[in-house]
């Protein structure tokens, strides 16, 4: 199993995006991470994903128990 990515990401430049963020974006939009505190979160690069998800109100900031999956019609 691939250890999830931890935040935060070394950003060498501030005008550029870290390496690490450009390397998870060009897999995919979606990706399970580590909070700078250990906690799981999830990560969401892709434009279109992220206007659905802000759109969606089943989903907030956080949530009791964690959100171990994303919804199904994803």
């Amino acid at each position: 199993m691939t250890a999830l990515a931890q935040l935060p990401f070394e950003q060498p430049s501030l005008l550029q995006a870290a390496p690490q963020l450009r390397a998870l974006a060009a897999r995919g939009t979606i990706h399970q991470i580590r909070t700078a505190t250990g906690d799981p979160a999830w990560l969401v690069t892709g434009y279109e994903e992220v206007r659905r998800l802000l759109a969606d109100p089943r989903l907030g900031r956080s949530h009791p128990g964690g959100l171990t999956r994303l919804p199904v019609t994803w």
